[in-house]
């Protein structure tokens, strides 16, 4: 049986830019072993930084406050580097929506490179797929109706200081901010919620939205055909849905009162671990999942 068609509307044209082979591409270079595993402040690190800079910019994304770079320190020695880049509504709107992932991994140890492509190379293609779709939409002039803001955070490995520093230099009112979606490990499917059900995605988070904006990712998710099974808890445990929530850059937003959604396919066996490598991405399934993303986005 041929797999269903979404009811895309006029905005077929902006799901078809994500397709695996791309998908891949993006993925295989950010999780190489020339990245060096993406640790803080390396130079392969910083070329990574450069490669989403440029990538943000081919999109059409405008630098965030004057600068696509956001420096800080991440303690006494090391320097991060947030990438940011920025997509204004076409109608006059002062709400936003910031779209995240972290690109630093854990690096080289030992003379393995730990190249985590779930954690989380598949979140920042994910966050650069979305941002050639928005893109080509606003250039298009096809919208969004709202602002939306898209960060690549370093350092989330040393106790998330690029998403803290963001949180706390960020000037826009924060009832202003619909809220932040965050994507980390995104790419496999490894895990499933439900025993052989491999199109999942546990989002944690939905609690925090504005009562209006809950139950609006379900709603996309059936209406436009994506067919993920969604979990809104960590496996129906509420204790390690609590610890979990806590363990990605979200949590920054939400400290500060700000909406934040987790979305993920969860820990799994090959987390921290150099087999955490290019094999087990399911890119089909990384494209559903960020299609969710965009048709929620546009909901909001």
């Amino acid at each position: 049986m041929g797999q269903k068609k979404s009811n895309l509307g006029p905005y077929s044209m902006f799901e078809q830019m994500i397709f695996p082979q791309k998908q891949e591409r993006i993925l295989s270079y950010l999780a190489d072993d020339c990245a060096r595993g993406r640790s803080v402040g390396t130079l392969a690190h910083q070329n990574i930084g450069k490669y989403i800079r440029d990538h943000f910019e081919q999109y059409g994304l405008k630098p965030f406050q004057g600068y696509y770079y956001q420096h800080f320190m991440c303690d006494s020695v090391k320097v991060g580097r947030n990438v940011v880049g920025f997509i204004p509504s076409i109608i006059p709107s002062d709400k936003y929506v910031i779209i995240s992932a972290h690109y630093d991994h854990i690096g080289a140890l030992n003379g393995f490179v730990y190249n985590g492509a779930d954690d989380n190379a598949s979140g920042v293609t994910a966050l650069l797929n979305l941002a050639e779709m928005f893109g080509s939409m606003y250039k298009a002039k096809m919208g969004p109706d709202k602002n939306i803001i898209f960060v690549a955070f370093d350092a989330k490995e040393m106790s998330m200081a690029g998403s803290r520093h963001f949180v706390k230099n960020l000037d826009i009112p924060k009832e202003k901010i619909i809220c932040n979606i965050n994507m980390d490990q995104i790419g496999s499917t490894l895990e499933p919620v439900h025993e052989g059900i491999s199109d999942y995605l546990i989002i944690l988070g939905e609690n925090t939205l504005a009562k209006e904006h809950r139950g609006k990712l379900g709603i996309c998710n059936r209406f436009y055909n994506i067919n993920l099974d969604i979990d809104y808890t960590f496996y129906s445990s509420k204790a390690f849905t609590e610890l979990y929530y806590k363990l990605s850059d979200q949590v920054a937003f939400e400290e500060a009162g700000i909406p934040a959604l987790l979305l993920t396919s969860g820990f799994h066996k090959h987390t921290y671990k150099i087999t955490d490598d290019l094999n087990i991405i399911s890119y089909p399934v990384l494209k559903k999942r960020s299609v969710l993303v965009f048709y929620f986005v546009m909901m909001l």
